[in-house]
């Protein structure tokens, strides 16, 4: 097929998106489809994105300015339903797509202007079936403190996804949540998981301690890092390394706080880790993408879950046979890090997370 992918977050730049994007890539590519990208520049290449398999057109323009302001940042997270990337969408009719027939579109978010973008560009191509994939749904996105109403907020999405001929959600637990939002889209609502990372790094053994690594960032509204922290300083056979944009605990004797760090250096980190640990949202329907990512590594990767949803989080992780997994607690993250402490690093990557089994997955 001739597929057409968009999106408004570059593929050359670091985000947990453009990791999914370039690993459903690899997946359509393996299958034998022909990719093109539309997305807009970045100034320099931050990822693992091979760009010689694809053809890439680019979206004219640059995103809006982040930062206008205590007043005007705080109104437009208030009252804006689309982010700094909104400002794509004046160049729809200036972003020039080769005219030829694409048997399918689709779009993927975050950020959420890429399906609004997409929905504009469509009105001047032919193709066949448009599908978007989603992130984070609108509605229940727990990063964003909306002052509108929710009926305003589930209009304007309905009216964002109401196009769509299938519409993909990256957990169970938002697919079924949208469904009821959505019961007139219900058919066309499914769950794909994220694609395992085919680029995760490889453990580099040592003898002596246990390195653990956090590398993401952890905003205590919605993810709470205190317990790892507390539990790691108490552990003298563990390294904790913790890198992103969050608190600073303070770095201890056996503990390292970094803010956000480029790639290369997270690459490093987690190259020399034993165990990547990884914290549930305190609330939602989502789940961080790392944890799926990095199945791909022979790492142990250690997911703690929180109350809401815990039982259902649980089972969920099991179901893959290839997590740690135990409560977001002191004890309980302590008792983890001691049964991981002699265990040797024997994982493969699940098939159904495979790249090209993600990609069969999305084009059914």
């Amino acid at each position: 097929m001739n597929v057409l992918l968009v999106t408004l977050f570059s593929l050359e730049r670091n985000t947990s998106v453009a990791i999914s994007n370039i690993n459903i890539t690899k997946g359509l590519l393996a299958l034998g489809h022909k990719v093109t990208w539309v997305m807009p520049n970045w100034a320099q290449c931050e990822t693992e994105f091979d760009a010689s398999q694809v053809r890439v057109i680019r979206v004219p323009g640059q995103d809006q300015k982040r930062d206008a302001g205590w007043a005007y940042n705080k109104l437009r997270s208030h009252f804006a339903f689309l982010d700094f990337t909104r400002s794509y969408l004046r160049e729809v009719q200036n972003t020039h797509v080769p005219d030829e027939y694409y048997d399918l579109v689709i779009s993927t978010s975050d950020p959420k202007t890429s399906h609004v973008f997409t929905k504009r560009l469509l009105k001047h191509l032919r193709y066949g079936q448009w599908i978007q994939h989603w992130g984070d749904p609108l509605l229940g996105d727990i990063t964003r403190n909306f002052w509108w109403p929710k009926w305003c907020i589930k209009l304007y999405e309905g009216n964002i996804i109401r196009k769509a001929d299938k519409i993909i959600y990256v957990t169970p637990f938002t697919a079924e949540a949208q469904k009821k939002a959505y019961p007139k889209y219900a058919d066309k609502i499914f769950f794909v998981p994220l694609p395992a990372d085919m680029h995760a790094t490889k453990t580099e053994p040592s003898l002596d301690t246990l390195r653990v690594a956090y590398l993401g960032d952890y905003n205590p509204t919605f993810r709470n890092l205190r317990p790892l922290y507390d539990a790691c300083k108490d552990l003298d056979f563990v390294m904790l390394t913790i890198a992103g944009h969050g608190p600073d605990y303070g770095s201890t004797s056996n503990i390292t706080i970094l803010p956000r760090i480029p790639q290369d250096q997270t690459l490093k980190i987690e190259r020399e880790a034993d165990v990547i640990f990884c914290v549930c949202n305190m609330r939602g329907t989502q789940i961080p993408g790392k944890i799926l990512y990095k199945t791909s590594s022979d790492k142990h990767i250690l997911v703690a879950v929180e109350k809401e949803n815990h039982d259902e989080m649980v089972k969920y992780f099991e179901s893959f046979h290839r997590f740690v997994i135990c409560d977001n607690t002191i004890e309980s993250i302590a008792e983890a890090l001691r049964s991981l402490r002699s265990r040797t690093h024997d994982y493969t990557t699940p098939e159904q997370l495979l790249p090209i089994n993600i990609a069969r997955e999305i084009l059914k």
